[in-house]
């Protein structure tokens, strides 16, 4: 206000200057004109008026000019405030923009602990620890309790999981060991059973042979009755031993089998 009230009293003074020189050079002029210009009419003209209306055009000038140069100056010094603060506001906008992105991605961002299969909340309050109660009314901090339990239940059953692993690493190779005992049992039968081939070639001849002593006259069969007693008691002897190894191998793989076999069940189970 005070700025402009000195503006509007400079120019008021321009004006009456001004005027007061105008209003001279027109009696001056009309004078000239109407022919009474007279040659002392110099001394008619109040100089010292003139040169107090021009001074102070001049110092008005002067003091116009320096307002001019202050006001450039203002001028440039708020273009300059000004462009500060248009950075800083496009900063501001810019981290505005920034922060609101972020927000739109934190709205849109989906947590692993939402797919994070946890123990019910019922069983949680019934079987999980006083100290894992604390502040439960924040969900947030019961959430916080609620992974800790997991990870003590987690824990805990992964402990047992790997005795239970190692068992059964451990019965794998005892069922390993007793397979090879069993595949071992299955060679010694094969071999048993080819080793009592003859044998059992001999019993088949043995029977042909009689089929045909059957069909022979009475006096044959007589007459080699020794011959076939004395064959019979070898045959029978053959076959008893045949019998009792049989009998014993059989025995000893039954049990092994048997063995085995309780073994493959528990691990199994």
């Amino acid at each position: 206000m005070t700025l402009l009230s000195s503006q509007i009293a400079t120019l008021q003074d321009t004006d009456a200057a001004s005027r007061n020189l105008e209003s001279i050079l027109v009696t001056q002029f009309n004078k000239k004109l109407e022919g009474t210009l007279e040659e002392d009419s110099e001394f008619d003209i109040d100089y010292d008026l003139i040169g107090e209306n021009f001074a102070k055009l001049k110092d008005i000038q002067v003091n116009a000019y320096s307002a001019v140069s202050d006001s450039k100056k203002a001028t440039n010094d708020a273009k300059k405030y000004m462009n500060v603060k248009q950075v800083e506001l496009n900063d501001v906008m810019y981290e505005k923009r920034h922060i609101l992105e972020e927000i739109v991605k934190c709205r849109g961002f989906r947590s692993v602990f939402q797919d994070v299969e946890l123990i019910p909340l019922e069983e949680f309050e019934e079987k999980a620890g006083p100290e894992y109660h604390e502040n439960s009314d924040n969900l947030h901090q019961l959430f916080i309790n609620r992974l800790k339990y997991e990870l003590v239940v987690r824990a805990d059953l992964k402990e047992k999981e790997d005795v239970l692993k190692a068992k059964r690493t451990q019965l794998i190779k005892e069922n390993r060991k007793a397979q090879k005992m069993v595949d071992q049992f299955d060679k010694l039968l094969d071999d048993f059973v080819q080793a009592a081939a003859p044998l059992e070639e001999a019993l088949e001849a043995e029977i042909k042979r009689e089929e045909q002593e059957n069909s022979a006259p009475e006096i044959e069969q007589l007459d080699n009755a020794t011959v076939d007693a004395s064959n019979t008691d070898s045959v029978t002897t053959v076959a008893e031993n045949s019998t009792d190894s049989v009998t014993t191998i059989i025995e000893n793989n039954t049990d092994s089998v048997t063995t085995a076999k309780d073994t493959l069940d528990l691990t199994d189970s």
